[in-house]
């Protein structure tokens, strides 16, 4: 049975791809990239262990490690999970929840990811084969850290779809463990920066490297070179920690995907909006504009696939203040906000493909596209001009660079409006597979990951050319430390902001009357994939 399920998950992968020319060359492109990073980590694990023991089994531990949390954090919360293999496609297949989760593993092990996984996991015998002790304790070490990638992944993306709870409390659950993966990562970086700055010669890093060798996700990477270098009990203990991290990590994602099938969970809350109530459309202004604003600010505020998104959002300025070693006096930490207003005002770039069948409904009204456009991106505003200013303030306050305030506001708000003008034209145009309203929003579609960074990217690349100047001003108001650039900057970034905010929505409107039609087509085919 498994290997009829993996059959069929390669024929539905051909098959699609197969009916997307660009969707085959983003799964082609994708599998060239895993060659090129497969490449440099066999070269780097080949010349790693020429410089003895220890720095090769510290190397390939840490290496284990930043492996194991990138399968958890990477395809679950980054890149997405390929849930061709989902246990609500296979819950009619005539077979136990153990097959079923063999079979879900198989197929993450035989996806691109996977296979680029398991032969870099081969590749660490360029480094072992100077040991052969260690070379042959790998032969078991090594897999078992391989399958605690695959396994720990398709679990973490179980819970994250919280199976089996109403849809609010598997919102806030994913957001909860969203926040604290992605946390957690700075927080490491902060205490590798601490110890740096501490004066630290290797043997605090040394330190760092043992006690994570402690851990589930660096166990089974530590059992090779520990045995090499004589350390039996300590290799046999770690061991140990390995195994039973992947027996613990099994047993719970066994006994949770046994409950969701059992019991599905709704797509609702079923509960009755109360007679009267009509939130965001019985404050914004009536008509098209007024209408979609309301539409488009309620799914900001309460749809967790833009939640996830905003919750990024501090990352920035704490990832600043660990780049500059905790520098406060300096220009960085109180010009974060750029970074927000980067991140956020190229978020909304295929807005259209979030509203998956409603887009229909929308269409149905006879909405113009000026309208449409506008009101989409008055709501990207209400939510990202707040949060912007707030950082602005929170990191003046914490750094007492009050003096770089004009500076960081008009280069944010010039750089999060010229973002929102070009995704008033992106996604007129652009629509991409997105979690479907309620369901898994950490998914994905094979092929489709590398196009989407690319469309991401290129709204990133024409929103910066439009706000350069404000952000020309704003950054060399930060390093000279001049009042006057930075006050200049203020209306500069305002007034270009609006000028490319409103030149996208005029635009984009235009572009939407036009394709609004094929937009529905490409939505609903995604939605009925």
């Amino acid at each position: 049975m498994v290997a009829t399920v993996l059959r069929i998950r390669f024929r539905v992968l051909g098959n699609t791809l197969a009916r997307s020319p660009w969707q085959l060359v983003g799964f082609l492109l994708g599998a060239l990239s895993g060659v090129w990073v497969l490449g440099l980590a066999t070269l780097g694990l080949f010349l790693i262990g020429g410089f003895g023991l220890d720095p090769a089994r510290y190397a390939v531990t840490a290496t284990g490690a930043a492996l194991t949390l990138g399968w958890v954090i990477g395809p679950v919360f980054a890149a997405g999970v390929d849930t061709t293999l989902d246990p609500a496609k296979l819950a009619p297949f005539p077979m136990s929840t153990t097959k079923m989760m063999v079979a879900i593993t198989a197929g993450g092990a035989t996806g691109v990811p996977g296979i680029t996984t398991a032969l870099g996991v081969l590749a660490t015998f360029a480094v072992w084969w100077r040991w052969p002790l260690a070379a042959a304790t790998a032969v078991i070490a090594v897999p078992l850290g391989f399958a605690l990638c695959i396994v720990a992944s398709r679990a973490v993306a179980s819970f994250a779809q919280g199976l089996g709870g109403r849809r609010r409390v598997r919102e806030l659950i994913g957001l909860v463990a969203f926040a604290v993966i992605i946390f957690a990562s700075p927080l490491i970086l902060g205490l590798v920066a601490v110890l740096e700055s501490a004066g630290a010669d290797g043997d605090q890093l040394v330190a760092l490297v043992e006690g994570l060798s402690w851990t589930p996700v660096a166990a089974a990477w530590a059992v090779p070179g520990d045995l090499a270098a004589g350390h039996v009990l300590t290799a046999a203990l770690k061991f140990a920690i390995a195994a039973a991290s992947l027996a613990a990590v099994w047993l719970l994602w066994h006994r949770s995907l046994s409950a969701s099938l059992v019991a599905p969970p709704t797509q609702s809350t079923g509960r009755r909006a109360r007679a009267g109530a009509l939130g965001w459309f019985g404050i914004m202004p009536t008509g098209g504009t007024g209408a979609s604003w309301a539409r488009s600010l309620t799914y900001w505020l309460k749809d967790l696939r833009y939640l996830q998104q905003l919750l990024i959002v501090p990352l920035w300025p704490v990832l600043t203040l660990i780049w500059s070693r905790g520098d406060l006096d300096g220009p960085f930490f109180a010009l974060s906000a750029l970074l927000v207003a980067f991140f956020l005002g190229v978020l909304p770039y295929s807005d259209v493909s979030y509203d998956n069948t409603a887009f229909a409904t929308v269409l149905q009204t006879g909405i113009r596209g000026r309208a449409d456009r506008a009101g989409r991106m008055l709501a990207a505003a209400s939510v990202g001009v707040p949060v912007v200013l707030a950082v602005i303030v929170i990191t003046a306050a914490i750094s007492g660079r009050w003096d770089l305030t004009p500076a960081a506001v008009g280069g944010s708000l010039g750089m999060l409006l010229a973002g929102y003008g070009v995704c008033a034209v992106s996604s007129a145009l652009v629509v991409v597979p997105v979690a479907a309203p309620g369901a898994n929003p950490f998914q994905r579609v094979p092929g489709q990951t590398f196009l989407m960074f690319l469309a991401y990217l290129a709204c990133w690349v024409l929103a910066l050319v439009i706000a350069s100047p404000a952000l020309g001003l704003a950054i060399a108001a930060g390093i000279t430390g001049s009042s006057l650039l930075g006050w200049i900057a203020l209306p500069v970034g305002i007034v270009l902001g609006a000028a490319a905010l409103t030149g996208g929505i005029l635009l984009g409107g235009r572009i939407f009357d036009r394709t609004a039609p094929g937009l529905l087509m490409r939505v609903r085919a995604f939605a009925a994939s």
